[in-house]
């Protein structure tokens, strides 16, 4: 059974098939990115205000570019940019 659709608001979501679980998501945004003992990546898909920026970081920073943030405010994310659209 597919989970309903988030519905507004700033969303993180994680390609799976790219992901190769680095962690590195989880050093910039320990707040919104956990790699579980079973090995599967878990993440909050609707960040608040104060996640925008390490949510950025995390997006930023992920090898892979697995990680994409949709519907976050113009100038809410640091200066350098994001996969936000």
């Amino acid at each position: 059974m597919k989970k309903p659709a988030l519905r507004g608001g700033p969303r993180i979501s994680v390609d799976n098939d790219r992901c190769e679980l680095y962690g590195i998501c989880e050093w910039e945004a320990p707040a919104l990115f956990r790699l579980d003992r079973d090995g599967r990546l878990r993440y909050q898909r609707q960040p608040v205000p104060a996640d925008f920026a390490p949510a950025a970081a995390a997006a930023r920073s992920c090898p892979m570019q697995a990680i994409v943030l949709r519907g976050f405010p113009q100038g809410a994310l640091s200066e350098k940019g994001s996969s936000g659209e």
